[in-house]
């Protein structure tokens, strides 16, 4: 017969926030990839952060939105910066 596993509240807690962490941290590199390839490093990382943290606190409700709305972010400048184009270097 096993033995049932026993954990305090203090470690549940902690297993939880370890296992949002990790999906906020996957759902923060489809932005961080995104900006990866359009040039928007700065925004990818900041959305990753967001992400992991927030996912990590409050869990996947601020997981999803920040994932939504840093990708935007980031196709919304890759367009700007594509049709206005990045100011003539000097030579």
């Amino acid at each position: 017969m096993e033995t049932p596993i026993h954990i305090s509240q203090t470690q549940a807690i902690l297993w939880v926030m370890a296992i949002n962490a990790v999906i906020g941290f996957i759902l923060g590199l489809i932005p961080l990839l995104f900006g990866y390839f359009s040039k928007q490093m700065k925004l990818g990382l900041i959305a990753i952060a967001v992400t992991t943290i927030g996912g990590a606190i409050i869990g996947i409700i601020v997981s999803i939105p920040g994932t939504i709305i840093f990708t935007w972010l980031v196709a919304r400048n890759a367009k700007r910066a594509k049709n206005v184009g990045f100011p003539p270097t000097e030579e």
